[in-house]
């Protein structure tokens, strides 16, 4: 059977996190050096000045904050879905996961898409240990959530937050990092039905139908490529 994913043209998908860097830095920037020139013609600076002052730098701080963000947050392709973070990326093989959907807690949608993991060593292995470190953080919020959720009274809470050294997958042992994260992956899904989760920024509807494209993609190239 001929395979499809030759000449499957990757899709990149942009987030809002990346967009206007360089507008709002260079705006800023040009506001700044008037303001420099303006202190030029006064004897003291007046509080609306330093307002300015602080705005601008702000505004500088943001656009190299967007800057330093990946163009593209997702991109998949003919190996499966790539999140792209600024302190890396990891790859989710398409016959690694079942499909892609947006998680909820109490039946409000989080800002998150979720990916029901099948295949956790598929994943883990393209998991780099500073990105999972970085993901933790970002998450632990939610990853909050989710043992409380878990817990019908409460009481559980600490126990579950507690880190593990080791994880065993039919196939491979984890330690250290990898080992926390697949334990945090597990935990998610039991609240969740998801393992794996991507912050987006855009409405519900936009993010059920980037869910769509991900679910109708991997469709395709697993069942086309299926011997």
């Amino acid at each position: 059977m001929p395979d499809s994913t030759v000449g499957f043209s990757p899709i990149r998908v942009q987030g809002a996190a990346s967009r206007g860097g360089a507008s709002l830095m260079l705006g800023s920037s040009v506001v700044m050096l008037l303001f420099i020139l303006s202190l030029i013609l006064v004897e003291q600076m007046q509080p609306w000045q330093g307002l300015v002052f602080v705005g601008a730098g702000l505004g500088m701080f943001a656009g190299w904050a967007k800057l330093s963000e990946p163009e593209y947050f997702l991109q998949f392709d003919s190996d499966g879905v790539r999140y792209q973070h600024r302190r890396g990326s990891w790859l989710l093989p398409w016959d690694s996961f079942l499909y892609s959907g947006i998680p909820q807690f109490n039946q409000q949608s989080l800002g998150f898409i979720g990916f029901n993991v099948t295949d956790y060593d598929g994943f883990l292995q393209h998991l780099p240990l500073r990105l999972a470190v970085r993901i933790m953080t970002e998450q632990r919020a939610l990853y909050i959530e989710a043992v409380r959720q878990g817990c019908a009274g409460g009481q559980c809470a600490s126990e579950m937050l507690a880190e593990v050294a080791n994880f065993s997958t039919k196939h491979m042992q984890y330690n250290g990092i990898k080992a926390a994260f697949a334990h945090r992956m597990q935990r998610l899904s039991n609240a969740t039905g998801f393992d794996v989760f991507i912050p987006v920024s855009f409405n519900e509807t936009e993010a059920q139908q980037l869910c769509r494209q991900i679910n109708q993609t991997r469709l395709q190239l697993t069942q086309n490529t299926a011997t």
